[in-house]
């Protein structure tokens, strides 16, 4: 599972300054859905890593996490790569933790990680744009707010199962 987000995510960050979007990432069925909008996003990427690599290979040996001025496609590169940690935390806490079944992007804006929990299919909402601060460790995040059981304390008023943790 780990290979194949990285080489989605690798697409969302080449992707991205060409105004292809990810709209939709199957984790079981590995499969994946872009978008190309009319606009792409002129924001620069900005990293405290310095730039960061256009080469796959050595974009994935640095750790060039996004600050919050980046276009909304790098913290969305960044979400998906940091994802496969999500699967640490299955055992995590009195509850356990999520299992991963994959991304929706409805808009620019924001993600929503799909999890199942305890057999029910949920929805974590990620902000990917107007950002106050980096998505830190993710895949942790959401293991540790299911695990807790803390993801009930974050749900969304009218959509059900739908958790915006502030992530």
């Amino acid at each position: 599972m780990a290979g194949f987000l990285q080489n989605v995510s690798d697409m969302v960050f080449k992707g991205g300054p060409l105004g292809i979007e990810l709209t939709h990432l199957d984790v079981v069925g590995r499969t994946f859905t872009f978008r190309q909008v009319p606009k792409a996003d002129p924001r620069p990427l900005v990293s405290a890593a310095g730039a960061v690599p256009a080469d796959d290979a050595e974009r994935s040996a640095l750790l060039w996490m996004p600050e919050p001025p980046s276009p909304a496609w790098a913290h969305l590169a960044w979400l998906v790569r940091e994802l496969p940690l999500l699967h640490a935390f299955r055992e995590y806490g009195p509850e356990g933790g999520p299992e991963l079944r994959g991304v929706r992007v409805p808009s620019p804006e924001w993600a929503e990680v799909l999890v199942e929990h305890q057999g029910d299919a949920w929805r974590v909402r990620v902000a990917l744009d107007g950002r106050s601060e980096p998505i830190e460790f993710p895949g942790m995040v959401i293991g540790e707010l299911f695990g807790e059981g803390d993801h009930r304390k974050w749900l969304v008023e009218g959509e059900p199962k739908l958790v915006d943790p502030g992530i």
